[in-house]
């Protein structure tokens, strides 16, 4: 209500404060140390519930879309991340508001029609990012599957009376990786067996365990880290990259945006293709095998980049939140400074987490590549060792570029 009926000022309406200089940029990080979470209080599942029970239908998802749900998220994800850039939703409170209700119109669509959390599984944007990045965290739900096989009441995915099922539609003793599980702990509540738990884990761990790498997955990896680029490029003000999206047409940003999304792809493409020759094994089975494989080592980096920028939003600017909120009751102050630190303090922190995120990068990909079964380990992972270190060149290039203006 605030960004469709508040003030249009960006620094003085609270729901535009509260929403892209707090809950916005600690979404990555919540991805991180609390896996899907978020998802599982989101405001949006709860107006799920309340349509479901009042109106809803309960079909089951359809199958075409538990098919190509994964290529619709990825899909809308391109879309709104390009409309974020090309519009400045952060920055005009109306454009804001309309996001909300286009949102809003979709969770009522699916609620009404769809049993569960449809609408979150496979079409809400933000999954794109949460899946690849909670694959990154440090929580993890996990059933002992042998304890599993005789029970008698399935709970975990029916419910029970103590606790519903599970909302996204998951069989707990099947659950072998982060991406979709919502850590709502249902399952845990409703197992008979106490055979279901969340334990804590080394970051990362997952992505080189991973059982069945998809193509899909390492796609929207690469998208991620092409977007956040783009976005610290366009916020750095072409301090290191010439992006300025508000001097654009849509057309000429299009491009731009295409051009930054393409090229991780593109990389990852070449270095499986250097793979395949180093190793001897030449063929479209390995160069795929090794696409889909290797995009989870571009997974870290791509989440410390988003979680670099996160931290800028947080420290450069989260004190406009309680201004915005005395603005609300006419008590702007003059003299108001939206930061908590120095900006070159900030920056700083920004290059620790980019490094850090690079070394887990460059970790997870030997690993894969110690896993890869084919030739030599070095000649499999070199080439995607450079790749790696050129999306962390580039990302650092930025911040560099932005402590040189200083």
């Amino acid at each position: 209500m605030a960004s469709l009926f508040g003030p249009n000022n960006a620094g003085q309406n609270f729901g535009m404060a509260l929403a892209w200089t707090l809950w916005w940029p600690l979404l990555p990080l919540s991805f991180l140390f609390l896996g899907r979470f978020w998802c599982a209080i989101c405001p949006f599942t709860w107006i799920t519930d309340g349509v479901q029970k009042t109106v809803g239908v309960q079909l089951p998802a359809p199958p075409r879309l538990r098919r190509y749900g994964v290529w619709l998220i990825g899909g809308l994800f391109l879309l709104v991340s390009y409309l974020d850039e090309a519009w400045r939703f952060d920055s005009d409170a109306r454009k804001t508001g309309c996001l909300l209700l286009a949102i809003l119109g979709a969770v009522v669509f699916f609620a009404a029609f769809f049993e569960r959390r449809t609408f979150c599984r496979y079409f809400c944007f933000i999954g794109a990012f949460a899946a690849n990045y909670s694959r990154a965290g440090v929580l993890e739900l996990r059933a002992a599957a042998d304890r599993c096989g005789d029970c008698p009441t399935q709970g975990c995915y029916r419910g029970t009376t103590g606790a519903s099922g599970c909302p996204v539609s998951l069989f707990a003793p099947s659950v072998d990786d982060s991406s979709t599980c919502t850590l709502c702990a249902n399952c845990v509540k409703n197992c008979p067996r106490e055979a279901i738990r969340i334990t804590i884990r080394r970051p990362a761990a997952e992505l080189w365990n991973i059982h069945q790498p998809r193509l899909s997955d390492a796609l929207l990896a690469l998208i991620m880290a092409g977007v956040v680029l783009l976005e610290q490029s366009a916020a750095a003000g072409g301090a290191a990259l010439p992006v300025d999206p508000l001097a654009s047409t849509w057309l000429a940003y299009a491009a731009v945006f295409a051009m930054f999304v393409a090229a991780p792809i593109l990389g990852l493409a070449s270095a499986s293709l250097g793979s395949a020759i180093l190793s001897r094994d030449i063929s479209i089975a390995s160069w795929k095998r090794d696409f889909s494989l290797f995009g989870y080592a571009v997974i870290p980096l791509a989440l410390a980049g988003h979680a670099a920028y996160a931290i800028d939003r947080l420290l450069s600017w989260s004190r406009m939140v309680p201004f915005a909120l005395a603005a609300t009751i006419g008590c702007f102050p003059e003299n108001n400074h939206p930061a908590w630190l120095p900006r070159q303090a900030v920056l700083w922190i920004e290059l620790a987490v980019l490094v850090s995120g690079g070394a887990a990068a460059l970790y997870t990909g030997y690993r894969l590549a110690r896993r890869r079964g084919h030739g030599s380990v070095w000649a499999a992972y070199a080439p995607h060792a450079l790749l790696l270190l050129s999306l962390l060149a580039a990302n650092l290039q930025v911040i560099i570029g932005l402590m040189r203006q200083r």
